[in-house]
């Protein structure tokens, strides 16, 4: 069976030591962090690739794993099979068995009597990573997830947490933070550094006719959120609360959720429309979502953000609930690589578009509630 990956491009913006204020890394730089996280990673059980311990993760934050990790050592590039535990998502849940190391063992689709080895329910995560690019590259299938933040915040956590650096102290501060400062007297006088790892969705280049265009026509942007009914405190700001009490948009009993719409009107530059495709474009948001940033343009139609970001495509060969291996899936990115990074040069030439694919068409303005 063929199954299409779609793509979306990240920028790296940040990787490595950074002194406070400073945009410029010192060391631990990409190539080097993908090189110590590849060299941590060989031969751990899945189970001990989470960096950080199970009952201190954010609030919200899945628990992350890597169940899969190839080097390719002619084009410098990795392909990082992540492990996302993520019990409550929608859709088929799949297992991996947690002490099994690099990608063996048999993954197992959830059901309700299981009662096979001891697995990790959860989806797995595509990223492939291209150091001379300073790029990284999310690659989603109908039975993989995307999530770029959680993939940044498991590349920081394996960096501060669990790689044991010989030239470099840690130190923790009071507030949790891990601060690195050199053993040797020199450049010890360099004084502390943190780590950092972030990475931004890729949009169509400033210069681009296809975003001038959209400039053009803006007159308001959209905002759209789902907001919760049912936590045991109110959050809400005061305006939203003002709803409760106007007739017919009062909630019914036992809501959860409420969907709202903001409109403002604005006429942003080519550069602010950029900043705002890259902060609120989604690498894996469905078209059903309500949540959503875009566009009012003049003539009355809607915009999404998601429709400026970079993005290509590939096809897969899949047996039943497969999950690819880092190497297979790198080869066939390798194959493609020339067609798959073209527009990664191309958005940077004047005048040219890259809109993404069949991604946030336009819609008929419609009246808010």
């Amino acid at each position: 069976m063929i199954v299409t990956g779609h793509i979306n491009f990240f920028s790296i913006n940040e990787c490595g030591l950074y002194k406070q204020g400073s945009d410029k890394p010192h060391d631990l730089k990409l190539v080097e962090t993908l090189s110590l996280v590849a060299k941590w990673f060989h031969g751990k059980p899945l189970t001990d690739t989470l960096p950080w311990a199970p009952d201190q993760t954010k609030t919200g934050l899945s628990k992350c794993y890597c169940r899969d990790l190839y080097h390719d050592e002619e084009s410098g590039e990795y392909l990082f099979v992540l492990w996302k535990s993520d019990t409550d998502a929608a859709g088929s849940l799949l297992g991996a068995p947690e002490d099994q190391p690099a990608g063996k063992g048999t993954v197992v689709e959830y059901t309700n009597n299981y009662q096979g080895n001891k697995v990790i329910w959860g989806r797995p995560c595509y990223y492939w990573f291209i150091p001379n690019q300073n790029i990284v590259a999310s690659i989603k299938f109908d039975h993989s997830v995307c999530d770029s933040n959680l993939m940044q915040e498991w590349m920081l956590r394996v960096m501060t947490n669990k790689i044991d650096h010989p030239t470099k102290r840690k130190e923790r501060t009071e507030s949790g933070q891990v601060r690195f400062s050199y053993t040797d007297k020199i450049s010890a006088l360099l004084g502390r550094f943190s780590y950092r790892f972030s990475a931004k969705l890729i949009a169509i280049d400033t210069a681009s006719s296809e975003l001038a265009a959209l400039a053009s026509r803006v007159v308001g942007i959209i905002h759209r959120e789902t907001i919760r009914l049912d936590k045991p405190k109110d959050e809400r700001a005061r305006w939203l609360k003002l709803f409760d009490h106007i007739e017919y948009l009062n909630p019914k009993p036992q809501t959860k959720t409420r969907q709202i719409e903001i409109r403002a009107e604005a006429k942003p530059t080519v550069v602010e429309l950029k900043r705002i495709i890259e902060k609120f474009a989604k690498e894996n948001r469905k078209r059903s979502e309500w949540d959503n940033v875009g566009f009012q343009t003049e003539d009355g139609a809607m915009v999404w953000a998601d429709r400026y970001r970079l993005h290509e495509q590939i096809n897969m060969n899949q047996e039943s609930t497969k999950v690819f291996a880092a190497a297979e899936l790198h080869e066939r990115l390798s194959k493609n690589r020339a067609r798959l990074l073209k527009g990664l040069t191309a958005a940077k030439k004047p005048g040219v578009s890259q809109v993404a694919k069949s991604v946030g068409q336009s819609t008929p303005l419609k009246k808010s509630a």
